[in-house]
């Protein structure tokens, strides 16, 4: 009689196993396995280690961060260049591991390199004051080029906030409440409520100290209500400077307005001829900024009398070229373009007044929308001349506000002699400044015209629509003001200007005399537009381009608008195609 064999032994799960539980040999699966030190590692790129660990893996990311800056920099197209610093460079790079770190890395390096790789990108060291305004978003007059030592404590504490929701789910207090964490229990949080950056600002400091207290019974914040309360500061921080001035009140104030900044970065479905060149995107950044153009004073390559000064004020001012019936007629051209897509009719230099004394007086553009016939009257405005510049550093788009009341007491006249017979008449003028702030009867009428072609590219979100819409127009007038500039910019332009984009309007001081020619040639190929856009429209005074009808003492059988604009294209995308 044979004894059962008894139960099998249990496997020591302590030593490596070579045999499983019927002794057959199996693959040792730990063999090329390595073990790491908990000292370093990380979840999804954010350091998790040790703190000399985390600090070196910090310090790669933002090596390679700077490589890139770099990189981007170096590129030819300065405008293809920021357009890449501000989607694919600095910020962007390193906001995860903000939230991750919070301001425990020295976050400030990463604005060190980027304010260099603009000022590369410009051809000039910007200033602390210039910094601050390319730090700032775009909807407050900057370029968008956050700044990461002033955010990078609310990035943290917001991530920490976000992660207490998560902490019932996983642990409870020995009371069994809710698992919460004091600031004084987390180094991130910690970390960023003693941050010096943080607290230049005050009231955010209040509100992310009093939302951590709370813990997950908080109030949910985000980081970008604190980070919008934190560029907010800084703005008004830069229109308080000493240094900043009226003039940079009125400027920035200005770049701030509603769409004024569209040009600089473009749409997603912006066709390739709505960027810049060279020459031009760096002129037009630099106004943008209130940077010098040129290293000194000089006489006015336009009129040759007055003294061009270095920041270009006098040249977008000046009257003597025909550059500005240029600018006027381009922006003509825009407002068109976007009425016709509108299939509304629109129709030219239109002459729609029959009673008047004169009847040759003129608009820009006409068209019938919901039983109103639209006088459309277009100029551009120099928000910093004197009789503007107060309006302008006081409100958004104030100078193109203020000019509109010049439009409307010139056809005034007109529009009432042809009543009772033509209650249809309705006069919207569009003004907007140089650094494309419009008035405010220009953004309702533009926004209408919006919503009439989105509904004939219903494919298209409204959004869309709206942006590549905008995004010509601002293109339009920061380029003609960007060409005005050059004639007195002391920018060169590596590469021959390309076919079709307009003649090369690049100086430097040794070419005074070509300079002066070139002024000339351009005024006597736009005939006597030239002078009717000094004496109309923007002239009279007002720094505006071209689109002078209103000029009482002036002819209209001799206003001239100079040679067309270059077509601006079908402003949207056409619907695509069904396959088969």
């Amino acid at each position: 009689m044979t004894s059962r064999p008894g139960p099998p032994s249990q496997p020591n799960w302590t030593e490596r196993q070579t045999h499983n539980l019927e002794g057959e040999e199996v693959p040792d699966a730990f063999a090329a396995m390595t073990l790491r030190s908990l000292d370093s590692w990380d979840i999804l790129g954010a350091p998790c280690g040790s703190a000399a660990a985390d600090k070196e893996a910090v310090e790669k990311i933002l090596d390679r961060a700077e490589r890139r800056a770099r990189a981007i920099a170096s590129l030819p197209d300065p405008h293809v260049a920021m357009a890449l610093l501000n989607s694919c460079a600095g910020f962007v790079c390193v906001v995860s591991l903000m939230r991750a770190t919070g301001p425990t890395a020295d976050y400030g390096r990463v604005d060190t390199f980027m304010r260099r790789a603009v000022g590369k990108t410009l051809g000039a060291e910007l200033s602390d004051l210039e910094w601050l305004q390319t730090s700032l978003p775009l909807r407050l007059g900057g370029l968008g080029m956050h700044s990461c030592a002033d955010t990078a404590a609310v990035a943290g504490a917001a991530a920490t906030l976000e992660g207490m929701k998560g902490l019932p789910l996983l642990t409870r207090s020995p009371e069994g409440g809710p698992h919460t964490i004091t600031p004084t229990q987390d180094s991130v949080c910690a970390a960023s409520l003693s941050c010096p950056r943080l607290a230049l600002f005050p009231e955010v400091l209040t509100e992310v100290r009093d939302s951590l207290q709370a813990g997950a019974a908080s109030v949910p914040r985000k980081q970008r209500e604190w980070a919008v309360k934190i560029s907010a500061a800084r703005q008004e921080s830069l229109l308080r400077n000493p240094l900043t001035g009226v003039r940079g009140q009125a400027r920035v104030r200005s770049c701030a307005a509603k769409h004024a900044s569209t040009w600089l970065y473009g749409a997603h479905n912006a066709p390739d001829d709505l960027w810049m060149s060279r020459a031009e995107l760096t002129v037009a950044v630099r106004l943008r900024l209130g940077m010098p153009l040129a290293p000194r004073d000089r006489v006015c390559r336009l009129c040759g009398l007055a003294t061009a000064d270095r920041f270009g004020d006098h040249s977008l001012s000046c009257l003597n070229t025909g550059l500005r019936t240029r600018a006027h007629t381009a922006l003509r051209d825009g407002v068109a373009a976007l009425a016709r897509e509108a299939l509304l009719g629109p129709v030219l230099e239109d002459r729609p007044f029959t009673k008047h004394p004169n009847r040759n007086k003129r608009v820009d553009v006409l068209y019938e929308r919901e039983g109103k016939r639209r006088l459309i009257d277009v100029a551009i405005t120099f928000p910093l001349q004197p009789s503007s510049i107060s309006k302008a550093a006081e409100t958004e788009g104030g100078a193109a506000t203020k000019y509109e009341a010049v439009k409307r007491a010139a056809y005034g006249p007109a529009i009432a002699a042809e009543a009772p017979e033509q209650q249809d008449l309705m006069l919207i003028p569009m003004v907007v400044d140089t650094f494309g702030a419009w008035g405010e009867s220009a953004l309702p009428e533009l926004r209408a015209l919006v919503s009439a072609v989105h509904r004939r590219h219903d494919w298209e979100t409204y959004a869309s629509v709206s942006h590549l819409a905008f995004h010509r127009l601002s293109f339009a007038v920061a380029r003609a003001m960007a060409r005005i500039a050059l004639v007195n910019a002391d920018v060169h332009q590596d590469a021959p200007e390309e076919e079709g984009q307009g003649d090369p309007l690049i100086l430097d001081d040794s070419s005074s005399s070509s300079g002066s020619s070139s002024s000339s040639s351009s005024s006597s190929s736009s005939s006597s537009g030239d002078n009717r856009g000094g004496q109309g429209g923007g002239g009279s005074g007002n720094g505006g381009a071209g689109g002078g009808h209103d000029d009482p003492g002036q002819d209209p059988q001799n206003e001239g608008h100079g040679p067309p604009a270059p077509g601006p294209g079908p402003p949207f995308n056409e619907r695509p195609q069904d396959e088969g």
